[in-house]
């Protein structure tokens, strides 16, 4: 209901701007279709979906606004398809002071597919992290202030109704972070939210400085756990376990940084985690165990030549005060790494981009080709690659996919 009454309000906006001589408009989208195939036993379809993505901007003098929505028809997620307003917001800029209010996406920070200081728009983890990062992103009903010149830029933010992550929880679902374990069954509890009061609103805000050679930032957050935490529980003689999602405050105090270094860009990102809640192992089920986190980042481009582009990120993270009724492991560390190479002239985009969860060895990959057939037609094919024994990666081991995607954009 409130996506059909956004777009009357657009269509109207839209509708009257054309009578403006000084008022400017642009309708622009896209459209794609993405079809992924298991690569093993029973090679069946893990995703299947096509979606309409338009894009209204309209601007006068030193005001405009934007919004975008989506029209989706998903063949194996039905509760995906339908119509979605993903972001809708007003802007006011100056020379100096801008103001924007609506729903947005806010990204923080300057690591690659990772969240350390990113921690404002939480994820969809529908199809885990086989679909694109910025379609991965929750947007955020926001008001955010900014102040710049030209050697900083500032923001504050306040959140009035938070936003969560998107968990696939069904048994049924490809996805699902809780598949049975015969003979036992999970019951999932995803919406005990914080009331939507002043009281349990977010903000904070982020400052960054751009100096000769040098790029750095700082933020603060006074925010929630946006992925929940599960307290788990099982009744004598139940076949089923209770996972409730638990959402507590939490405080992030980040910095980050970047800078050009011959052929390289190297980049940083360090944050606190104040008062994280943590997971905890069954003997611990009904305990609430928090700690002080460290959270940190390394990153590393490097830009060689002739259409060629390296990456690699290194993130570790320290629990201190560990204790063994917590679920994580005490120095949880993550890598990354990318490739990408153009051909053709720069029509055909190679690349290869994988997580690897250097405590338990498992991974996953994408290897992707991108071919340009004109300007604004795109076909895509590619390979999705899980393993691993333990930890996130291994519980989509029997994920491993063969995918192709058309993309048109208007």
């Amino acid at each position: 209901m409130k996506s059909r009454f956004c777009l009357v309000c657009l269509l109207a906006l839209f509708a009257h701007c054309r009578a403006q001589d000084e008022t400017q408009f642009k309708l622009s989208g896209f459209a794609d279709t993405y079809h992924a195939l298991r690569s093993s036993k029973p090679w069946n379809f893990l995703s299947s979906r096509t979606r309409l993505r338009t894009e209204l901007d309209v601007s006068r003098g030193n005001s405009s606004l934007f919004a975008s929505m989506n029209a989706m028809y998903n063949g194996i997620i039905e509760d995906q398809t339908g119509i979605e307003l993903r972001e809708a917001y007003f802007d006011f800029s100056s020379k100096h002071w801008n103001i924007r209010a609506g729903k947005q996406i806010v990204i923080w920070g300057v690591s690659d597919g990772l969240r350390i200081t990113d921690v404002v728009s939480p994820m969809d983890m529908t199809e885990f992290l086989a679909r694109d990062y910025d379609d991965i992103r929750i947007p955020v009903n926001a008001l955010k202030v900014g102040y710049s010149n030209t050697f900083l830029r500032s923001e504050l933010i306040f959140i009035p109704s938070s936003s969560y992550y998107i968990l696939p929880v069904s048994s049924q679902h490809p996805w699902s972070l809780f598949p049975p374990i015969d003979p036992l069954v999970y019951e999932v509890d995803l919406e005990q939210y914080p009331e939507k009061t002043l009281k349990n609103s977010e903000f904070g805000g982020r400052i960054s400085f751009f100096l000769s050679g040098l790029d750095f930032s700082l933020s603060a957050l006074h925010t929630w756990n946006k992925m929940p935490v599960f307290q788990y529980s099982i009744l004598p003689r139940s076949d089923t376990i209770y996972a409730d999602g638990l959402y507590k405050r939490m405080d992030m105090l980040g910095m980050d940084f970047s800078f050009p270094l011959w052929q390289f860009v190297i980049r940083a990102e360090a944050a606190a985690y104040l008062n994280e809640v943590q997971t905890s192992q069954p003997a611990f089920w009904n305990e609430t165990i928090r700690r002080n986190t460290a959270n940190l980042l390394l990153g590393l481009d490097w830009y060689p030549g002739k259409d060629w582009t390296l990456s690699a990120q290194y993130t570790y993270k320290y629990i201190p005060d560990h204790v063994d009724g917590i679920m994580a492991e005490e120095n949880p560390s993550l890598g990354t790494m990318g490739i990408t190479k153009k051909l053709l002239r720069s029509t055909l985009g190679l690349s290869v981009f994988g997580y690897v969860d250097l405590n338990n060895q498992g991974f996953f990959m994408r290897g992707s080709a991108d071919y340009s057939l004109t300007d604004q037609i795109h076909l895509l094919a590619g390979y999705d690659w899980f393993d691993g024994d333990k930890g996130l990666f291994a519980l989509y081991k029997k994920n491993s996919e063969i995918w192709i995607k058309a993309k048109y954009s208007f």
